[in-house]
């Protein structure tokens, strides 16, 4: 551990000396920054200058759209995959959220931030879209690719989505509340407590509450099966410190909670809880550049009660079933997390950028499973560690003579897993511990992109770039046990690593920008979920070497599925995204994304073929979102998105339909401080399977009767109001 801090020192001070020697370049003109008190996916650079594929989407455009959730408006931004159901309504382990084919629920690989913090769940890696209430929006940066992994490091590979929030205004009031379909209410209140020169303090407090839909289709629908009701809670507290001109800092207390009842059968339960502080700033410095820093303290906790039934249920004969408790889970954890950075121009060297960044995750999960007669069958705690440390630089040199920029960027890092042990109980018998080798990693990633302005309005842009992941601590350490079946924990997991290339063409005039991306990545040791071990025998699988030293080698296992680096993919496509001012009141924007996604190698040819699409990565997504300002305090909006039929899993064993889905939206300026608001989602009622029917084959005909599919959200209606004093 020394040698690696020695390392990224030696590393830091030739950042620093870079910084000085920069000083000998031409003048060139500053570029425009983005607000610095948060520390924004560009870490201060303008999106709309980097050499890779962005969007910024403003506040209006937020509070203007149809959807009625974070992960719904995130979802119809060009290039973005999220599943077709309420965040609310699905399990927190099971969601998906990808760029470019990196974010599925086995590798989840797109970093997702708000004001510059990781959301993505510090054990599950998943995100809960519920803390962030639409209203609290000022504005959502998305960068695609993993051009910006310099920056950020582990889990940018597909790209970066930063949700910046807004400041408390100087003796603001805002209320807004809604009421829709699955009788859904939202509600969020706003205040300034406290508003001077240089202090500004403000409160956020909100929720939403759903009876929620039936999301199983209704031919296979048991009596026992019951709509996913959910209610989310949110409290924050804000402070805004600008000591001078040149500083600004902020604090920030959040707390969280959401609870769902019924996730499929009536007796399953899952609660998630997060309390955070954290805070940051920037100050500007006697000679010229700025020091930007910015940490967190995050606490979370996820409570699941998932049913087995008995009989098996099966979706052919749907016989009479009762669902049990089979598992009862708690999983606590906190990060702790911050990071320190320069930033200056240098005359002909723009947004240089040396800096540190640190993350701690601690984990304890403690799961206990029981038969149909409520008897303890087994008991499983995982405990571990991971740290992680990544030291990076980056700058963009322009020539004082020739319209181009050259962007330069190096990161050094650090992951370790430690303090790792596992604890398996069966029955009543004795416990057996295993404690797991601590390990470290390392990984130097950098990065070269170029973007050359011709008159025209045409640029060109292109990038090659490095980068890795760690995997997620659940698909580590985590073990389930369902009847005869096992999920192994696997402490044996490797980071991923990538080489990815992009080139893009880009047109800017007045009323129009249009883009275009080809991108090319080439990851090794990708993360899937495999069987490990099937056996009818006696015995089971006691001979296999997940299941040795666990206290489960008994005979009573047969099947064993871990998570695996199982091999090496490529993941390539194009995106073509435009936005058009048709006329004054009209507006058109929109794009169409193309991924091909596939292992070249397989370590597990029956559950990750080579040669076949990746699980849950469409081969191909299409947008359009037309505004016509219908009267001057009349908008309307629309959003379509369209994608074919597509694989859940690697494997090709069970298939999700094909959608093409349609929102309308109105906002009414009813008077300055009134703003009323509706939307229609799914307006073609189109009945459609997000998570869809089993098969026993890879891309077989024959059902597997014991997966339940899973309904996109159906036709709903939502109104609300907002009101600013």
């Amino acid at each position: 551990m020394k040698k690696q801090l020695f390392n990224s020192g030696k590393f830091f001070a030739l950042s620093c000396i870079y910084a000085s020697v920069t000083t000998a370049f031409a003048a060139q003109e500053a570029v425009t920054e983005l607000p610095a008190v948060t520390v924004t996916v560009g870490r201060g650079a303008n999106l709309q200058e980097m050499d890779m594929s962005t969007t910024v989407m403003s506040r209006e455009q937020v509070q203007q759209s149809p959807a009625t959730s974070v992960q719904q408006i995130i979802n119809k931004i060009p290039g973005v995959f999220a599943p077709e159901q309420a965040a609310g309504q699905m399990h927190p382990t099971s969601q998906v959220f990808s760029i470019r084919g990196f974010g599925t629920t086995t590798n989840i690989n797109t970093l997702v931030m708000v004001d510059g913090i990781p959301i993505n769940d510090p054990y599950f890696r998943t995100i809960d879209w519920e803390q962030i209430p639409k209203d609290t929006i000022e504005r959502i940066e998305v960068i695609r690719g993993g051009g910006a992994t310099s920056m950020w490091g582990n889990l940018a590979m597909g790209g970066i989505v930063n949700i910046v929030t807004r400041e408390p205004a100087a003796d603001e009031k805002r209320i807004n509340a809604s009421y829709g379909s699955f009788n859904t209410k939202t509600g969020d209140v706003a205040a300034t407590l406290a508003s001077s020169e240089k202090l500004k303090v403000g409160v956020n407090l909100g929720g939403t509450k759903t009876d929620g839909y039936n999301k199983v289709p209704a031919q296979y629908l048991s009596s026992q099966m019951v709509p996913t009701a959910s209610h989310a809670g949110n409290l924050t507290l804000s402070a805004f410190y600008t000591p001078s001109q040149d500083s600004k800092y902020y604090l920030r207390v959040l707390g969280h909670k959401i609870q769902e009842h019924g996730a499929l059968w009536s007796n399953t339960s899952n609660s998630w809880d997060k309390y955070q502080i954290n805070g940051g700033g920037s100050t500007k410095l006697s000679g010229g550049g700025s020091v930007n820093v910015n940490g967190w303290f995050n606490k979370g906790e996820m409570d699941t009660q998932n049913a087995a039934t008995n009989p098996s249920y099966n979706i052919l004969t749907r016989a009479a079933t009762t669902p049990y408790v089979s598992q009862i889970e708690q999983a606590k954890y906190h990060s702790l997390g911050g990071s320190l950075f320069y930033k200056n121009n240098f005359e002909n060297t723009q947004n240089f950028m040396a800096g540190v960044d640190l993350r701690g995750i601690t984990a304890n999960d403690n799961e206990n499973f029981y038969d149909s007669t409520g008897a303890m069958t087994a008991h499983i705690v995982a405990r571990a560690e991971h740290r992680f440390q990544g030291i990076f630089a980056q700058g963009t040199y322009r020539p004082s003579s020739i319209p181009l920029d050259v962007t330069f960027g190096l990161r050094e890092d650090f992951f370790q897993t430690s303090n790792g042990s596992l604890t398996n109980q069966v029955g009543a018998g004795a416990a057996v511990v295993s404690n797991l080798a601590n390990k470290t990693y390392r990984q130097f990633d950098p990065r070269i992109g170029a973007k050359y302005y011709f008159s025209n309005g045409f640029d060109v842009r292109a990038a090659l770039y490095k980068n890795f992941a760690a995997p997620g601590m659940n698909q580590m350490y985590r073990s389930t046990r369902s009847g005869t079946s096992y999920l192994a924990f696997n402490a044996n997991l490797t980071p991923q690593s990538n080489t990815g290339q992009e080139i893009g063409i880009d047109y800017n005039q007045p009323g129009m920008d249009v883009a275009l991306t080809l991108f090319n990545n080439k990851l090794n040791g990708y993360i899937d979920y495999a069987p490990v071990c099937s056996s009818v025998a006696a015995g089971g699988c006691d001979g296999n070497a997940a299941i040795a030293g666990t206290g489960f080698n008994n005979g009573t296992v047969k099947t064993i599925n871990q998570y695996v680096n199982a091999g090496d993919a490529t993941l390539k496509g194009a995106e073509l995204l435009a936005n058009w001012q048709a006329s004054e009141t009209v507006q058109l924007s929109g794009g169409v994304t193309r991924t091909i996604a596939y292992l070249t190698r397989s370590a597990y040819p029956t559950a990750a073929p080579i040669n076949l699409q990746l699980g849950q990565v469409p081969s191909w997504m299409a947008t359009l979102a037309p505004t016509w300002q219908a009267t001057p305090s009349l908008k309307l909006t629309l959003q379509v998105k369209s994608f074919p039929k597509y694989w859940y899993n690697t494997a090709h064993k069970q298939q999700c339909d094909a959608a093409t889905l349609a929102d309308v939206g109105f906002a009414y300026k009813f008077s300055k401080a009134v703003d009323i608001y509706g939307s229609v989602q799914n307006i073609g009622s189109q009945n459609y399977n997000d998570n869809g029917l089993n098969y026993t084959a890879t891309q077989g005909t024959t059902i597997e009767p014991t997966t339940v599919p899973t309904l996109g959200i159906p036709f709903n209606m939502n109104v609300g109001v907002r009101v600013a004093f």
